[in-house]
């Protein structure tokens, strides 16, 4: 039998006090791009992070989302019966679409108690643990889940209670994240054009089929901003096919342009499109686009 001598009991007390320490700056330390993404359960999606501290505090989110007091009256009450609004209190977004359900991890500061009074007020239902109601489609049902560390769970899904498919604590994520602000990651299983997207992205995703994933990030560089893709492919030769591929689409777009007697113009989608710049290394296909701003403010219809 192990006797507990006092130094021996001084180390256990010293360990027990570490790991308190370590419980608790877990639960104070601000979370993470990592600590969101680890709250969606396994499986290949689609997946969005944005951090939108980053894009309020150098003036993007203000161009992007336009001055306050121009949104939506609905979304004027929402702001008034809930207390949150995501210009000033939204920091950082994670939504993962899957076939039915979108997902999402919210990091901000919300009032549980007014976020259960508006779905109260509004035919939904609330538990102690979880939230619901009925969205703008019978197939979009909205639950959530106030989580601790300023987070919030929230599903769109036909599944009444799908928030429940968020983790109640961050599982370890294998790959490290784009450390840009806002950054899209797909998986090779969804590299594909269909209906219902832009068509620019359709034609994107179609071009890189054949990849194992594929992320886009946007950040600013130089006096502008910068759309950048990376994509890994199975073998250096499938990495060189989507290069070309998508090279022969931007040259094609170029040529489309000069015969109708018109030139890329940077404040438009035609900027963007013909000023794409491809590469393979290795088992690596990269590609940047230059997103001005006033192509930018132009989309925006700003």
């Amino acid at each position: 039998m192990l006797k507990l001598t006092p130094g021996r009991w001084a180390s256990l007390g010293a360990l027990l006090a570490i790991a308190c320490l370590a419980g608790w700056w877990m639960l104070l330390r601000p979370a993470t791009a990592t600590d969101l993404i680890g709250l969606f359960p396994d499986g290949e999606a689609p997946t969005l992070y944005v951090d939108v501290a980053a894009l309020r505090a150098t003036g993007l989110l203000e161009m992007l989302a336009g001055k306050a007091g121009v949104e939506e009256p609905e979304y004027r009450k929402f702001v008034e019966a809930s207390g949150f609004d995501y210009r000033r209190d939204l920091d950082a977004v994670a939504m993962r679409v899957r076939s039915t359900d979108t997902l999402l991890v919210l990091k901000g500061r919300f009032d549980a108690a007014r976020l259960a009074a508006y779905a109260k007020a509004n035919g939904g239902r609330c538990t102690p643990d979880v939230c619901t109601i009925q969205g703008s489609a019978p197939e979009r049902q909205i639950s959530w889940i106030p989580m601790k560390r300023q987070m919030l769970a929230l599903a769109v899904a036909q599944d009444p209670l799908a928030v429940a498919l968020i983790n109640p604590a961050p599982r370890s994520v294998s790959r490290p994240l784009p450390e840009s602000p806002v950054w899209l990651e797909v998986p090779g299983s969804q590299l594909h054009g269909g209906p219902g997207l832009p068509p620019g992205l359709s034609a994107l995703l179609s071009s890189l089929d054949g990849a194992d994933r594929a992320v886009l990030t946007a950040g600013v560089d130089g006096v502008g901003f910068a759309l950048e893709m990376k994509a890994t492919c199975p073998e250096p030769a499938k990495a060189k096919e989507i290069a070309g591929r998508l090279m022969q689409m931007t040259d094609m777009f170029r040529k489309l342009l000069a015969r109708e007697n018109q030139k890329p113009n940077p404040a438009d989608l035609s900027g963007l499109l013909a000023g794409g710049e491809f590469a393979a290394d290795g088992l690596t296909v990269r590609g940047k686009w230059p997103l001005s701003k006033i192509l930018l403010t132009s989309m925006l219809g700003k």
